[in-house]
């Protein structure tokens, strides 16, 4: 059938906003904080088959589970029970198509004429699902309700036994039953949309403008992928779980190889820690949606968001990892795990659109960076709180102010402080006062951590920090593991993953009601900490905290990652950073080694640039070469070809292509191989940089690696260092290897891929 244009971008925009519509009214009935203030939620729609057509997404993740619900949906119960109109269906299974049990599902079939023709979906997080409080779980079986499909809705009639099932098993039925039918009252909005544009243009012009949307996503999303170099990239990012049965602590490693050829990319998660004996996994669907979100949110972000964009794209996970689980294993940790997909993809995603001329489309990393669902030392209390709160009502779990995460910084710019979170590009933070109606809570403070976001040329946004007073109940707990200190996320061509970093525990001030009255409040975390007793034990096994009355918790959330070297970040700007308290002077001199005068009101130029060459002396002295008897020499005369980094470039002499320094022309070596093999390193210890160490005397497990120009100094890379997994030995990061094939299209141009 041919269509007519401009009724197709007429049915492509009022499709979105039906979907939009429904999304709004799922958020207008909901229980869940999460949702209502979070936009944790998605409605979207589907081709009678099951391929997604378009998504409203105020979580990126969702967007691929739903389809997967509907397909199975389809498959298992076509013929028994049947699929007729006015049937709506609950799923959260995540071996089949959810993240954890507490991402939830219900899916419309639409029907015109007695035929299915479409279907419908909404989606949003549930804190509480039955089964045991979050922090307990060995086997999916621990973790409450789990459906991989139910009729909930039949002849647009609620089933009463279905819906008294499912709540009943919930510690807030009713909160939980107002989540459901929020789910129904969003698809009933999305479905009587949807026909209204079949009565508009017509079945059949409504069957094609769907069927045109998804190759219209796929065509441009294998245009783009046709228009980046045939190279391959690789990241390595940690994190860190505690085995249940020892209590000791488990590094994990997520490693990350994509290789784009042609119109289409794969990303190899081999390499990957083994699954965990806790609910720190990630099944494989639910890994997709991790995937989802680094595709939607950097690659094809000004791409149509259904099946046909992503079709280019193939994910490779071994099984048995805890980005692949194997049932029965639990998985209510799979967001917070999978986020580490989603940040080692984007690493790769980043550097790729850097080497293809893209600066404007570049963002270092704002998943992993910080303490939080992506952790920076990660353990101590968590988020997910239950018990009772101070109206001896069940407490609705979940506070996600780490939905306040810092952006990562960009080749032109600083990161976003508390700008949003990577998963949700509507994303939103509960009202303080709302929290404090709903949970038992004063904020004594919410607001940015100085020093917080990763240092770099251009830094990344800062994290919040919040420090809560809990009142008003003796009946709350928090999920719970111990200390580990480990550096998350990435930075970016020489930026540091975070800044300073921040833990999370636990206070009991001595005599409260006499420090309020002698002291003022404390507002951050360090002194916070000189009110009590930290409380931070190593416990045997994972287990829940006890939060007692009177108590504070100490809780940053996470940040967003630097770009390229700290002592090339303009001084003014350092300047500006201490002016507004973003930046500490101590940091702005031992960081970005810039002088300020005694009263920090300007920038001491002369002794600014004695510190940065005093620094720089000092990595290339500190610093070992990377492989023994390396030799540095200089490329003179050479040609650029091909921008590949902030500070480096393919160049081409007589002596064929390589690797070079674009500040001093150092060569680097053969353009196919790893620079990081004729760089310098040096191990830093994370807790003696950032003066943060881990509370009650505790040190970090995991540190950083800088990798510095042999020539001129220049920081080039930093990777984060878990010595108790990888050993002592140097293993570098070949995070760009570049194909014979992407070589030569660059010579064939003979222009530099990036513009300066």
């Amino acid at each position: 059938m041919k269509i007519d244009p401009i009724r197709y971008e007429m049915f492509v925009h009022r499709l979105l906003n039906i979907a939009e519509e429904g999304r709004i009214a799922l958020q207008k009935v909901c229980a869940s904080p999460i949702v209502v203030q979070g936009g944790e939620c998605m409605s979207s729609f589907y081709e009678a088959d099951g391929t997604t057509v378009l998504s409203a997404s105020g979580h990126l993740r969702f967007s691929a589970g739903c389809e997967d619900a509907v397909k199975k949906i389809i498959e298992y119960y076509s013929e028994n029970p049947g699929i007729h109109d006015g049937d709506q269906f609950y799923m959260n299974d995540p071996y089949i198509a959810s993240t954890h049990v507490y991402d939830q599902m219900v899916v419309k079939p639409i029907f015109a004429e007695g035929e299915l023709i479409a279907w419908t979906a909404s989606m949003t997080h549930t804190a509480d699902n039955g089964g045991t409080l979050r922090g307990g779980a060995t086997e999916i079986f621990h973790e409450g309700v789990r459906s991989c499909g139910i009729k909930l809705m039949e002849k647009n009639t609620i089933r009463a036994d279905v819906f008294r099932n499912l709540t009943e098993q919930c510690r807030d039925p009713d909160y939980v039953g107002l989540d459901i039918k929020s789910r129904i009252a969003s698809n009933n909005v999305c479905a009587r949309g949807f026909l209204q544009l079949v009565e508009k243009y017509g079945l059949a012009f409504v069957r094609a403008a769907c069927k045109k949307l998804n190759e219209d996503s796929e065509s441009m999303a294998r245009a783009r992928l046709a228009s980046l170099p045939d190279v391959t990239w690789r990241s390595r990012i940690y994190t860190t779980a505690t085995s249940v049965t020892s209590g000791k602590v488990r590094v994990i490693r997520i490693a990350c190889k994509m290789t784009k050829s042609g119109d289409s990319v794969v990303f190899d998660y081999d390499g990957t820690s083994e699954q965990n004996d806790d609910a720190t996994n990630s099944t494989y669907v639910g890994s997709w949606g991790q995937l989802f979100v680094a595709l939607t949110s950097q690659l094809f972000w000004n791409i149509p968001w259904n099946g046909g964009m992503v079709k280019p794209a193939k994910l490779l996970i071994p099984e048995g990892t805890v980005l692949n689980c194997r049932y029965p294993a639990a998985c209510g940790g799979a967001s917070g795990i999978g986020g580490f997909l989603t940040a080692a993809a984007s690493a790769c995603i980043a550097k790729m659109l850097f080497a293809a001329g893209l600066p404007e489309d570049v963002d270092a990393s704002w998943y992993g960076g910080g303490s939080g669902s992506g952790g920076f030392n990660t353990g101590g209390p968590g988020f997910m709180y239950g018990g009772t709160n101070q109206h001896k009502l069940p407490v609705g779990q979940g506070i996600y102010d780490m939905h306040a995460s810092g952006f990562g910084a960009a080749p032109y710019r600083d990161g976003v402080s508390t700008g949003g979170h990577m998963n949700n590009p509507t994303v939103g933070i509960s009202d303080i006062e709302n929290i404090e109606m709903q949970y038992p809570f004063m904020y004594l403070s919410r607001n940015h951590m100085r020093d917080s976001g990763g240092f770099g040329k251009f830094r990344g946004g800062q994290g919040l920090q919040r420090l809560i007073l809990v009142r008003g109940t003796k009946d709350l707990t928090v999920n719970y593991s111990p200390y580990h200190g480990i550096p998350g996320g990435w930075g970016l061509f020489g930026g540091f993953p975070a800044g300073i970093g921040g833990d999370k525990y636990r206070v009991d001030p001595v005599d409260l009601e006499g420090k309020f009255k002698t002291s003022r409040y404390p507002v951050d975390l360090v002194t916070a900490s000189q009110w009590g007793e930290v409380i931070a034990p190593d416990l045997p096994a994972l287990k829940r905290l006890a939060v007692p009355e009177g108590s504070l918790i100490i809780d940053p959330v996470m940040v967003g990652s630097g770009y390229g070297d700290p002592l090339d970040r303009d001084p003014a700007m350092v300047l500006d950073d201490v002016f507004n308290d973003v930046v500490s002077k101590s940091f702005a001199t031992s960081i970005y080694g810039v002088v300020l005068t005694a009263d920090a009101g300007a920038v001491d130029e002369a002794g600014t640039r004695n510190r940065r060459d005093a620094m720089r002396s000092e990595r290339l002295r500190e610093s070992a070469p990377v492989t023994e008897g390396m030799s540095s020499r200089k490329m003179a005369g050479a040609i650029p070809v091909m921008r590949i980094h902030e500070c480096l470039e393919v160049v081409k002499s007589d002596h064929g292509l390589a690797i070079s320094c674009m500040k001093c022309s150092n060569d680097f070596g053969p353009a196919n191989g790893n620079y990081k093999l004729n760089s310098l390193y040096r191990v830093i210890d994370k807790d003696a940089l950032t003066g943060l160490a881990p509370p009650l005397g505790r040190k970090s497990i995991g540190g950083y690696i800088e990798y510095c120009c042999p020539g001129c100094g220049t920081l080039l890379d930093v990777e984060t260092y878990a010595p108790t997994l990888e050993g002592d030995a140097v293993q570098p990061v070949w995070d760009i290897e570049l194909s014979d094939e992407a070589l030569k299209r660059a010579c064939e141009r003979n222009v530099p891929v990036a513009a300066e």
